[in-house]
């Protein structure tokens, strides 16, 4: 129980401190390149633009849980989760521009959008429960990411960076394992 409460305080720090981290003051440029799977709830008995998905999850890198596919630079639907599966919080922009929304699903990952919109932004895996589409999980190897993903775009001791479209897969990396992984908005620092 103590390990559990310790676990859940350093993952809500490391998340604000991402989120400060990531933080620029000037605003960012409005990209034509966004790509809307659907604005319609699928509740209300509309399906998504299968078109707009495809195309989108064809370009950009996908993270897929429980069937449902997250793609930045496309609205987030969580239409086909019940409320119980994720909290939502109001993130507040450092620069002063407004509320991004993010959804934690549990201490497995959490996707964030843009401020004031439902486009995703940013999606950070915490643990090795959930895999990227291409199977890999945080405790494999840069050798293992290599394997599947080549030579990355660019890369440090303690960063491996893969793009592809409008976003990015990044691998936090230490002691040679992967300790994070994040798909991200292409160009974010």
């Amino acid at each position: 129980m103590k390990f559990t409460k310790v676990a859940a305080l350093i993952m809500s720090l490391s998340i604000v401190g991402a989120s400060v981290a990531a933080c620029s003051n000037e605003p960012e440029p409005v990209s034509s390149d966004v790509n809307v799977i659907s604005t319609q709830n699928q509740n209300s008995g509309a399906g998504t633009d299968a078109t707009s998905d495809d195309k989108a999850a064809s370009e950009n890198y996908v993270f897929t849980y429980k069937g449902v596919n997250f793609i930045i630079n496309t609205d987030i639907d969580v239409s086909s989760f019940a409320d119980s599966d994720y909290d939502l919080d109001q993130v507040a922009s450092c620069a002063g521009q407004g509320l991004a929304s993010q959804y934690s699903f549990g201490s497995t990952f959490f996707v964030e959008t843009d401020v004031g919109s439902d486009v995703v932004v940013w999606i950070k895996l915490f643990d090795d429960t959930v895999s990227t589409a291409e199977g890999v999980y945080i405790g494999q190897t840069v050798e293992d990411v290599k394997a599947v993903y080549g030579e990355p775009s660019t890369s440090t001791d303690y960063l491996m960076v893969y793009t592809k479209g409008t976003s990015e897969l990044r691998f936090e990396v230490a002691d040679g394992k992967v300790t994070s992984i994040n798909y991200m908005r292409a160009g974010i620092k």
